[in-house]
């Protein structure tokens, strides 16, 4: 009798030790799936850090023609240039969204945002009406806007009666800007996305024997 009761502890101990490793291999699956289940959040969902051409998707939410005051920048506009500033960016949303396009809206507020930051501000002097019609009138000199085969197309008198000035005036404040930072045809940073398509140049790379080599030329080998 005695010899059983053993054999049957003996039994219990082994039942006992099968089942522990069972338990714990169905709470190790258990939490996998529970880690697999967990979802990141969407970009979109992300607190906004920079301005446009960074983050498009941003920019999107805040739809076509946001208001100047909700650009997401990546630093606070100096407190004593910003009430010019959004009365100045508030005339381009304007001119922009009745008669070019939101993408000439963008590149304007980011060159507006240029001018603000420059120390000190060519802002603080001048007429907003006049700054407005400067930066479009630059941006549009070196995107063709003035040109009629493209689209978006605006004459530069238009352009200039748009903004309430003369287009003598809007000329000359738009190439004083062209000079400030020293913009050109083909512009990489005020470029539009349809002129830097068409942009020639833009495909071109100069090695370090100063050779002008074609990047196309070199994936196709």
């Amino acid at each position: 009798m005695p010899k059983k009761k053993e054999s049957g502890k003996t039994e219990q101990n082994t039942l006992d030790v099968d089942v522990l490793p069972v338990e714990q291999t169905h709470a190790k699956s258990l939490q996998k799936k529970s880690e697999k289940k967990k979802v990141t959040p969407p970009p979109s969902a992300l607190a906004p850090t920079g301005m446009i051409p960074a983050e498009p998707v941003q920019l999107e939410r805040l739809g076509r023609f946001p208001p100047v005051k909700d650009f997401p920048f990546s630093s606070p506009i100096p407190i004593v240039i910003r009430p010019k500033f959004e009365e100045i960016g508030e005339i381009i949303r304007t001119v922009c969204r009745d008669n070019i396009d939101e993408e000439y809206y963008y590149l304007g507020i980011l060159l507006l945002e240029k001018l603000a930051r420059k120390r000190p501000s060519p802002l603080l002097a001048g007429k907003t009406h006049v700054w407005a019609a400067g930066v479009l009138c630059a941006l549009g000199t070196i995107n063709f806007l003035f040109d009629k085969s493209t689209v978006p197309y605006i004459s530069k008198e238009d352009l200039a009666d748009c903004c309430g000035v003369k287009q003598s005036t809007a000329s000359e404040k738009g190439r004083l800007i062209r000079e400030l930072f020293k913009m050109s045809y083909w512009d990489s940073r005020f470029s539009t996305i349809k002129m830097h398509n068409r942009n020639p140049m833009k495909n071109l790379i100069v090695t370090g024997n100063g050779f002008i080599l074609d990047l196309r030329s070199i994936l196709m080998r």
